[in-house]
């Protein structure tokens, strides 16, 4: 990630952190959606270098409640709780394998707005391949929350094996 790129995810971040209502301090509760579509490698780099990217210029970064979507297909989507040392670590990608690009952005959206929009800001890492089934049913499952918390990472073509 080069210095632009950086300075991008921090407006990115601090922007989402800054609405009116949602983060006013104290332990930060996020989320990364990571889609198995992309290989191990580049997922797993692309990840430490976000949460490397937001703990250096960032005290909010050095403790946070961190949640892992792991988007492997649409009927799998697996939800877990995890550290920052954990992804440091690489081990929080043990149960890798490679995803679906049959997944539908319906049902990722549906499961988000269940289950996290209590997240002050949800990061998700995709290459692009999935579909979107019903736009409308999309917008309804993001808003009122989640178009304001969600920071979509596209990893470039030439990046994905």
């Amino acid at each position: 990630m080069n210095q632009i790129e950086k300075l991008k995810l921090h407006q990115q971040v601090e922007r989402i952190l800054h609405v009116p209502g949602n983060y006013r301090g104290g332990i930060l509760e996020m989320a990364f959606v990571l889609d198995y579509h992309i290989s191990k490698e580049v997922l797993m780099e692309n990840l430490k270098e976000i949460l490397a990217a937001l703990r250096t210029d960032s005290k909010v970064f050095q403790n946070v409640r961190l949640n892992l979507i792991k988007w492997v297909s649409d009927t799998d989507i697996r939800k877990e709780v995890s550290s920052v040392g954990v992804v440091q670590m690489g081990r929080c990608l043990e149960d890798y394998k490679k995803g679906s690009e049959e997944k539908s952005l319906d049902e990722l959206t549906r499961q988000l707005k269940l289950f996290y929009a209590r997240s002050k800001l949800i990061i998700w890492i995709t290459d692009g391949a999935f579909q979107i089934l019903d736009s409308k049913q999309v917008d309804s499952y993001l808003k009122p929350f989640l178009q304001k918390k969600l920071l979509k990472w596209e990893i470039k073509e030439e990046e994905n094996f």
